[in-house]
């Protein structure tokens, strides 16, 4: 997933902790193998590559789907799988697939039962696989506790900052404290979240997935509504939420509401939610405020 997988464990000791790594392990390479667009024989690409035509799926490809389809109505159209046209388009390509096109509005038709799907536009997991990965692997790390009859120690998994926090209890004394990746400044701090309970937390920012595409910068966080990079005046944002799906799904509909927009938008949705701005300032809605405990000094509120 071009990103470090890290699982923290906040315990002084951890029986089975071998066969568990390795079973996470495991998940990570299949959900890659799955769903990337980047290796030839995933199954995201063979099934792009079959538009039109009723395929039976595995059970991951297939909740891949239905879950961006979910996000595609809630977020009115702004979390859209089928960027991958744009994506491609700008440059960012991956293996040779058919050409699609936003064209059809019932982009994806599902026989729940069978478990088989009907594609008829290429789509790109590149914006929920991560997240789907942490959380099957946290749902893999709960049910592995819950047969050996233990409460989940304080832990944390992360995949290139789409991560979850588990345990009945948090890290003592101030529970979980977050650091938000500098937006410009590799390896910096930009702010440190001080959350108290274990919750999901994603970041969508445009400091790694820029290039220039015909003499003008570019990055992957494509509007669907207008298939260009959206997001004006915005660096990053970042989202809490229960599951690091939806946090995932939020923080790019977020993004691409522009300085402008952002604030209303995640107010209404009531989201936990923080941003940095071109400007030099720092935003988040009103419940998020007493999360934040530090704020790198180039930026201010």
């Amino acid at each position: 997933m071009a990103s470090p997988v890290q699982w923290l464990i906040d315990a002084d000791t951890f029986e089975g902790i071998e066969p568990l790594e390795k079973d996470l392990r495991a998940l990570f390479e299949a959900v890659e193998r799955r769903l990337s667009r980047f290796q030839e024989d995933s199954e995201a690409v063979w099934l792009n590559r079959n538009l039109g035509q009723w395929m039976s799926v595995s059970d991951m490809l297939y909740a891949a789907l239905a879950l961006s389809h979910r996000a595609w109505r809630l977020t009115g159209g702004l979390f859209d799988p089928r960027v991958i046209t744009d994506l491609e388009r700008l440059g960012y390509v991956g293996v040779q697939i058919s050409q699609g096109s936003y064209a059809k509005a019932q982009w994806l038709e599902r026989r729940p039962r069978s478990r088989q799907v009907r594609l008829n536009a290429p789509v790109d997991f590149g914006g929920i696989g991560k997240s789907l990965a942490v959380y099957w692997g946290a749902r893999l790390i709960t049910r592995y506790f819950m047969a050996i009859h233990q409460p989940v120690p304080p832990m944390l998994l992360n995949a290139g900052g789409d991560m979850q926090m588990l345990g009945a209890s948090v890290p003592k004394p101030m529970g979980w404290q977050v650091g938000v990746e500098h937006p410009v400044v590799p390896d910096q701090i930009g702010m440190v979240l001080t959350i108290p309970v274990s919750m999901a937390v994603c970041t969508s920012s445009i400091r790694i997935h820029q290039w220039s595409n015909q003499g003008r910068k570019v990055h992957h966080l494509i509007n669907p509504l207008t298939h260009e990079p959206g997001g004006e005046g915005l660096l990053s944002v970042t989202v809490a939420h229960h599951r690091p799906t939806w946090a995932e799904v939020w923080s790019k509909a977020l993004f691409l509401q522009g300085a402008t927009g952002i604030a209303d938008f995640a107010h209404k949705r009531r989201l936990y939610a923080w941003w940095f701005t071109e400007d030099g300032n720092v935003g988040a809605t009103q419940d998020a405020w007493r999360y934040l405990t530090w704020l790198h000094p180039a930026f201010m509120i």
